[in-house]
């Protein structure tokens, strides 16, 4: 703004002194006057500029200036060393189990003591009879099973056999009675069956005698056990074993060797009589089984 004042006043001085000359001028047309000496006023040598006005700026500081960083220096990245391949070690095989015991025998159970024989009484058919009816609903007169035992009968032609007590001294091996099955007449299986206490592992022999009344057709004695305990005398589980001895008219004596897999196992006895032809009666007496430890 002062720059702008200071302009506009020297304009009018400017001005002002064009206006007296030019008056002097003209006056000196009608008379001679003697000017006054007058400070001659000099030369506004920036009269015939134009100043213009100054824009103001705010001056702006420079950025400061950035240290200049050295050029990093590139540090040589050694080379990699390799790896060295590990060859794997082949595994050593693991030693193979040694070979367990069979399920039937543990520790425990081989360290209990034999039990004592299972013989005499129920075993020698001397506890008594129990009066019943065959499994097949025949009519059987007299029909009758020692006391601890069970009897079964297989369909037969024309019929099927009858069990009964037998008293006749004749056909009784020890004691006073025997289990005796009739086959008289007919082709048919009839037998009879417990269980016996056992401790698996343990080895049992199992011993019984028979015998059978002459007939033209030989009756057939056989021996079967179940280590399950079952009492099905046709079942998977059962194993026969033909009699040891043979022959007509007298006791005849069969044994097997077994070892128990559980806390019992059953006994059966069977006759077959294969022809329906005159006599064949059967009989059993004296059955023992003995531990024989494991």
């Amino acid at each position: 703004m002062e720059i702008a004042r200071g302009h506009r006043l020297v304009t009018l001085v400017a001005v002002a002194a064009v206006g007296g000359l030019l008056l002097i001028g003209c006056g000196s047309r009608t008379a001679t006057v003697t000017p006054t000496p007058t400070k001659t006023p000099l030369p506004v040598v920036k009269s015939s500029l134009i100043i213009q006005p100054t824009a103001t700026f705010t001056a702006t500081p420079p950025p400061a200036a950035s240290p200049t960083l050295p050029p990093p220096t590139s540090t040589p990245i050694p080379p990699a060393t390799p790896t060295p391949t590990v060859e794997p070690e082949s595994p050593t095989p693991a030693p193979e189990p040694p070979t367990p015991p069979p399920p039937t025998a543990t520790a425990t159970e081989v360290a209990r003591p034999p039990l004592p024989p299972q013989q005499g009484g129920e075993w020698d058919m001397e506890a008594g009879f129990v009066p019943g009816v065959s499994p097949l609903g025949e009519i059987c007169p007299g029909w009758t099973v020692a006391v601890g035992w069970r009897g079964f009968v297989a369909p037969g032609t024309p019929a099927s056999s009858c069990l009964n007590e037998n008293k006749n001294m004749a056909n009784v091996r020890s004691g006073q009675r025997s289990q005796e099955m009739t086959f008289d007449f007919i082709s048919a299986q009839a037998g009879i069956f417990r269980q016996a206490q056992t401790i698996p592992g343990h080895r049992y022999r199992i011993e019984a005698w028979g015998k059978h009344v002459r007939s033209q057709s030989s009756v057939e004695l056989s021996l079967g056990v179940d280590l399950g305990g079952g009492a099905d005398w046709r079942a998977a589980s059962l194993t026969w074993y033909p009699w040891d001895e043979t022959g007509d008219d007298i006791w005849v004596h069969t044994q097997v060797t077994v070892r128990a897999s559980g806390e019992s196992m059953t006994v059966f006895l069977k006759g077959y009589h294969p022809s329906a032809v005159q006599g064949g009666a059967t009989l059993f007496d004296d059955v023992r089984v003995a531990d024989l430890g494991s």
